[in-house]
């Protein structure tokens, strides 16, 4: 009797060892891989946002379909960031998918609190789910390190455009702008033609928040913040030339205020018909367009503008999904990320009206989507262009971006207020930056 109650325990001991860290089922058929792990529960971390949306709305599909259990965290981007960070730290590894914004992504790499998924994505590949082939290099390249390893799974990206009301475009015979030059001669006529209507309005406060506009523009002229080697380049005459042209812009066609404009102003003033143009990320369109908000909702449209330099006008945002470097449960997180930027995930994203913009080019020549877009066609249409025409190259590739990034904006909004010159103002922002650098 003892010798079979001491079998019992040493079988209750083994059993309890074998519930650490990943579990897979080993009786799993080869033919249904997706139950390769099932009964593992996955903690997931999650911003607000729509990216969330699809996730919380079909985690029961996902569920049925691995028989893993998927425990779904959402916060705002700071509680989010705080919460991983303390768990990389304590390398507890309880977390197992993370959101990851991609400017912070050089500090993620840097640190190695994020799991390189090349190895996964050419070894365990899910043939129908994984999509990684179908997205865009341009969407792709800022969650790679410099020697090209991606360590996160793109959900969505934005790029830079210009939102215009084409049917004050079409009263005045004004060409649809295709360059910044033309910007500003279309201000200069709307100045004149529509005297109650702001020509132009964008992000001009002094937040980090509002150096995507000014950078954005400065790089279709050739500039950029930071060099590709760190460098910081704020006093160039590329610099100052593109700089100057939007500081016009925002001293001449916006609004007095515009030094202390942030995106929530700006959108407000678009959306209430007080405006004629708003250089910004594309993801406003879909905003622009929804007459529960916008009274110009039916007169919308946008294009992608490039500079003296032939690059386009940049306004990028890139969100993904990583597998924390600390995960006990890398195999079943990695079927998750596949899942969640799967055709047949985003086709019900799609079908939902969760979003309609996506990584995956795919998506865009389905019928689904063409029949549930039809009334935003203009700007679906030009999606695969717009994320064609991000160049994530133009952020600081730097930990310090939001120091960086505020350096500069602090400089700029001096600019667009009349407290200092052009010049003023990237000279003041090439010696703040250098000393963040430092």
């Amino acid at each position: 009797m003892k010798k079979i109650l001491c079998i019992m325990l040493a079988l209750l001991m083994l059993s309890g060892c074998s519930g650490s860290g990943e579990k897979k089922n080993d009786s799993a058929e080869p033919e249904n891989e997706r139950k390769a792990y099932e009964g593992t529960t996955l903690n997931i971390l999650l911003k607000t946002g729509y990216e969330t949306e699809a996730i919380t709305e079909f985690k029961g599909e996902f569920e049925d379909e691995t028989g893993i259990t998927l425990n779904v965290e959402i916060y705002d981007e700071p509680t989010l960031r705080n919460k991983f960070i303390l768990d990389c730290n304590s390398k507890q590894g309880n977390y197992d998918v993370i959101a990851t914004q991609f400017w912070y992504m050089p500090e993620y790499i840097k640190t190695g609190w994020l799991e390189p998924l090349d190895d996964y994505n050419t070894e365990k590949a899910d043939e129908e789910w994984n999509s990684l082939s179908n997205v865009p290099e341009s969407a792709l390249a800022m969650f790679r390190d410099t020697d090209g390893k991606l360590y996160s799974e793109c959900i969505s990206c934005t790029g830079g455009v210009l939102i215009y009301r084409k049917d004050l475009f079409e009263k005045h015979g004004i060409e649809i702008p295709k360059t910044t030059e033309d910007v500003l001669e279309a201000a200069k006529i709307l100045k004149e033609k529509e005297p109650e209507i702001y020509p132009f309005v964008a992000r001009g406060d002094s937040s980090s928040g509002s150096f995507g506009t000014s950078a954005g523009w400065a790089w279709a002229y050739g500039a950029s913040v930071l060099d590709k080697d760190g460098n910081v380049t704020c006093d160039t005459e590329e610099m100052h030339n593109g700089v100057n042209d939007f500081v016009t812009l925002m001293k001449e066609y916006a609004p007095s205020d515009s030094a202390a404009m942030g995106w929530d102003t700006m959108s407000e003033l678009f959306r209430q018909g007080k405006a004629a143009m708003n250089f910004d990320m594309n993801g406003f369109v879909s905003t622009y367009t929804s007459e529960d908000v916008s009274s110009v909702a039916d007169q919308i449209d946008c294009t992608v503008i490039t500079g003296p330099d032939g690059s386009p006008a940049q306004w990028m945002y890139g969100e993904g999904l990583g597998i924390s470097a600390f995960s006990k449960n890398k195999d079943a997180a990695w079927l998750f990320l596949q899942w969640r930027n799967s055709l047949e995930t985003i086709e019900k994203e799609v079908e939902t009206g969760i979003r309609y913009d996506f990584p995956d080019t795919r998506i865009y020549e389905t019928e689904s989507y063409k029949e549930k877009t039809e009334k935003i066609g203009f700007f679906t249409e030009k999606l695969p262009e717009i994320m064609e025409s991000i160049d994530s190259a133009y952020w600081p590739a730097t930990e310090k971006f939001d120091k960086v990034a505020e350096a500069f904006q602090q400089q700029i909004s001096l600019a667009i207020a009349g407290d200092q010159t052009v010049e003023e103002a990237l000279n003041n922002a090439q010696s703040a930056v250098e000393g963040v650098m430092e």
